[in-house]
């Protein structure tokens, strides 16, 4: 059905024939804001997923390097020659740090876990020497840990070599565990991250059919109609970006400032290195930038194959 308008020009009356369609109807121009937060959100839980691996990473190594083993001497060993022990195990590629009791320093380490009535039949010189010894992580296996505390019991100036067996053990096989778990959230978060950018971009670019299809047929070449819809979804993901970045700042660090009861959060992201985690989330976003793109390149392509009659 057609409906004829009278418009008054300048000079004259003007004539103009439109559809009842588009008179009854505007079109509105689609809103960016799903887009851009279908892509801040994916970043974000990304990111997360990202920080908390690191997080994680960093609190199993100071686990594994704050279990060490206890090297006590016999009564008869001086300081010198403790020193002389300690100097000799700092050239070991494995070792992170020693930390060398004294005497005194032990009667002292005694002093704070036993009460007086015991401390007073206890005197400093009847303590042996002792020497702490800490592995890096990559070294501090249980299997290492034993074949360097067989070696050092063997030392003449050694009397006993002592560690926690079980708990080394314990650590080890429980985080090889966690990292399967953080392994398997990450495969399924990836998948569902390009299953939501997916989606979001289709969608968008489902409200634009008609207008794909109407410039494929006025003679428009695919790249000419393709490139601007996928530069559209180039800056969603550029304006995404910073604002994932911004929830995970506040997730981070605001919440502690916020709610003291998630002081946790702001120990476990004590564990996370910074460098590491820029360019974890550098990663994030180039991925969430190609990936729409891609998304965007094939639902245009997708529309512009379909037939008019199946774009209803």
């Amino acid at each position: 059905m057609r409906i004829t308008l009278f418009a008054k020009g300048r000079n004259s009356l003007e004539f103009r024939t439109v559809s009842e369609q588009e008179v009854k109807t505007k079109r509105k121009k689609p809103s960016i804001i799903p887009s851009v937060l279908s892509l801040a959100l994916v970043m974000f839980m990304l990111g997360l997923l990202g920080f908390s691996v690191l997080g994680f990473n960093g609190l199993s190594k100071s686990l594994v390097e704050g279990s060490g083993i206890d090297v006590y001497f016999k009564d008869t060993v001086s300081e010198p020659y403790a020193f002389a022990f300690e100097k000799a195990l700092q050239s070991e590629k494995w070792l992170k740090k020693t930390h060398f009791i004294s005497r005194e320093e032990g009667l002292k380490q005694m002093g704070d876990k036993y009460d007086d009535d015991f401390m007073q039949y206890v005197q400093a010189s009847e303590l042996p020497l002792s020497l702490e010894v800490f592995f890096k992580a990559e070294n501090a296996t249980p299997e290492n840990i034993a074949a360097t505390a067989r070696k050092l019991e063997a030392n003449p100036g050694v009397e006993d070599v002592v560690y926690q067996k079980n708990l080394v053990e314990s650590v080890a096989k429980n985080l090889k565990k966690i990292q399967y778990i953080l392994l398997a959230l990450v495969i399924l978060f990836t998948l569902i991250a390009i299953g939501l950018i997916n989606s979001s971009t289709r969608l968008s670019i489902f409200a634009n059919r008609f207008i794909i299809k109407s410039m494929q047929l006025v003679g428009a070449t695919n790249s000419f109609i393709v490139r601007p819809f996928v530069l559209k979804f180039f800056k969603h993901a550029l304006i995404a970006i910073p604002i994932a970045a911004a929830f995970l700042f506040l997730l981070l660090y605001g919440l502690h400032y916020l709610w003291k009861e998630f002081v946790t959060i702001r120990e476990f992201a004590g564990f996370v290195n910074w460098q590491y985690a820029a360019i974890v989330f550098a990663g994030i976003a180039i991925f969430g930038i190609i990936l729409a793109i891609i998304c965007a390149w094939f639902s245009t392509r997708k529309y512009l194959r379909t037939k008019i009659e199946n774009l209803y």
